[in-house]
């Protein structure tokens, strides 16, 4: 049982850090209900996918690296695009939650303060827990997501108590607009995405294939549980209590810190404003710990070739790992929003269009999964890229 909620937790805790702060900025366009039901289906894609990846570790007898799995299929190429990919995505994904991550501390506790100097010794804190052992990081993560957790629930109900919540912003904007919808996909999709986490998640559990299963189906219904509650709520302050910043998120995105600084001064009340940066915080930790905790095993598998000094390989896997994803978040302008879409590009790939295709060489093989539902996240998967690609292009 304390291995299954420990599987749980680093699933839901990956994908519940990015999405806290990001969803409200992204979807605020497609009002309460738009954005509830494009939630609702990025949480069954995501199930969706990662029951294909369990049906292609059970039946190919690998752990979760796409690289064996794609091996076994006799598909090197693909091996090899997942590998390349999965440390791609990681990195991008390392370097939001460090920007991020900046952000809050700056606009919370050390306002007037370099960017570039909290953003170092931020990183330099991160990476003191990896040099810590996987099962003490698991121990260390559960505690955050269940701090998380349970002040997410108490915020959002202090904050609807002591907010405005007349009315609910229904109305949706010109989500017509291709512009619309090519920031929105590859953020939403990345904001459940815990695929990166799968590695880390199947060493922990001795590949169980129960477990990982369970972990993925509540590692999806956690995440849009908590989003819902919560975009409804923030969505719905700021409509009510700041409508000029709420016209501002429809024109542009807020940064990070701004938008955590908006309902900070709606609500006024030190407590709930602390327990906002708390929360905002704590989701950014939980996701480094997910993401970061995958990249430092796979760093570290590669290393062992060129040395076999346990700690030293660590130290050095670590260094390999923050060194270029805080270099991002400093010379990145906005890196938090503008990272995850790109982010949401590498995700379609490695999550979506390798399994299905690897998925498809099963094709003799009785699964649980549906080929039609396969092939339905296949297109999800491919507008993704397309909508991630246009965006980065400014089309």
């Amino acid at each position: 049982m304390r291995k299954q909620l420990g599987a749980i937790f680093l699933l839901a805790g990956t994908a519940i850090g990015s999405g806290m702060i990001s969803l409200p900025i992204v979807l605020v366009n497609f009002g309460i209900i738009g954005s509830l039901l494009l939630m609702l289906f990025f949480c069954w894609v995501t199930y969706v996918s990662a029951m294909i990846r369990c049906e292609l570790n059970i039946h190919s007898q690998a752990d979760f690296s796409l690289k064996d799995v794609g091996l076994f299929f006799g598909e090197p190429i693909s091996a090899n695009i997942g590998d390349a990919c999965i440390k791609i995505l990681s990195f991008a994904l390392l370097s939001a939650y460090i920007f991020g991550g900046t952000s809050v501390i700056r606009s919370s506790i050390l306002n007037g303060y370099s960017f570039t100097n909290i953003a170092i010794i931020f990183a330099v804190a991160i990476s003191l827990i990896f040099l810590f052992s996987t099962n003490l990081i698991i121990k260390i993560n559960n505690h955050a997501f269940i701090i998380l957790f349970s002040i997410i629930l108490v915020g959002i109900v202090c904050l609807t108590m002591c907010s405005r919540t007349d009315k609910l912003p229904t109305h949706m904007g010109d989500i017509w607009h291709l512009k619309a919808w090519t920031t929105v996909l590859p953020v939403v999709f990345t904001s459940f995405g815990f695929q990166a986490s799968l590695h880390s998640l199947t060493k922990f559990v001795d590949n169980d294939k129960k477990v990982i299963q369970r972990a993925c189906l509540f590692g999806s219904i956690i995440p849009v549980i908590m989003y819902s509650l919560w975009v409804t709520c923030v969505l719905t302050i700021i409509f009510n209590s700041d409508p000029e910043s709420f016209h501002r998120m429809l024109i542009s995105p807020l940064e990070v810190g701004e938008l955590i600084r908006v309902l900070s001064v709606i609500t006024n009340i030190t407590v709930i404003q602390h327990a906002a940066w708390v929360v905002s915080f704590l989701a950014i930790i939980t996701s480094i710990i997910g993401v970061g905790l995958s990249l430092n095993e796979i760093l570290e598998k590669d290393l062992k070739h060129f040395a076999s000094n346990v700690k030293f390989i660590r130290i050095i896997s670590t260094l390999f790992m923050i060194v270029p994803a805080t270099t991002v978040a400093i010379f990145v302008p906005n890196a938090f929003i503008r990272v995850l879409n790109f982010a949401g590009i590498i995700l379609a790939i490695i999550a979506i269009i390798l399994p299905v295709f690897l998925f498809m060489r099963m094709s003799k093989v009785h699964s649980i999964i549906d080929k039609g539902k396969a092939l339905l996240i296949l297109m999800v998967g491919i507008a993704i890229i397309i909508f991630g690609i246009l965006d980065i292009f400014g089309a």
